[in-house]
């Protein structure tokens, strides 16, 4: 299958690649990328657990590769929005606040809006940040683990 990319932002769209897109758009998605964590059971007396299927290959749901790349696509659209909205809000209402406190006032009114889950609003604060150059927030690094 072709692939074809958008002349303006240099990446594959949905209607160019089509709904089987190939390995090589999925491998688009960066590695630190959140997956989602889905813990279930399915009801029975033989241990069960859920997976996806996709060309052959298990996946835990939500972590295949079209799965991933859509979620992924919309995160980036959300950081590449919220990198004009906070240099907007730097020249504007937001100019006596450092680029720190912009993004900063971001985090909780995305997890807010739950279009996330929390560990992707976390990535795309850091996407903005590295999109616009400026320093990345602390509080969009992923926490520590209790372990």
């Amino acid at each position: 299958m072709a692939v074809y990319l958008d002349m303006d932002n240099q990446k594959p769209t949905k209607e160019s690649v089509g709904f089987d897109a190939d390995e090589v758009v999925y491998s688009q998605v960066p590695v630190d990328f959140p997956k989602p964590q889905y813990f279930g059971a399915v009801g029975g007396a033989q241990p069960k657990f859920l997976m996806t299927e996709y060309r052959g290959r298990f996946f835990v749901p939500g972590c295949s590769p079209p799965e991933l790349y859509h979620r992924w696509c919309l995160c980036e659209e959300l950081a590449e929005q919220l990198a004009e909205k906070s240099v907007e809000s730097e020249k504007g209402k937001r100019s006596h606040m450092s680029r720190e406190e912009i993004l900063e006032q971001y985090l909780p009114r995305l997890i807010k809006t739950r279009w996330t889950t929390v560990p992707e609003a976390r990535w795309i604060l850091r996407r903005v940040a590295e999109l616009l150059q400026w320093p990345t927030i602390p509080s969009s690094l992923e926490p520590p683990s209790n372990s």
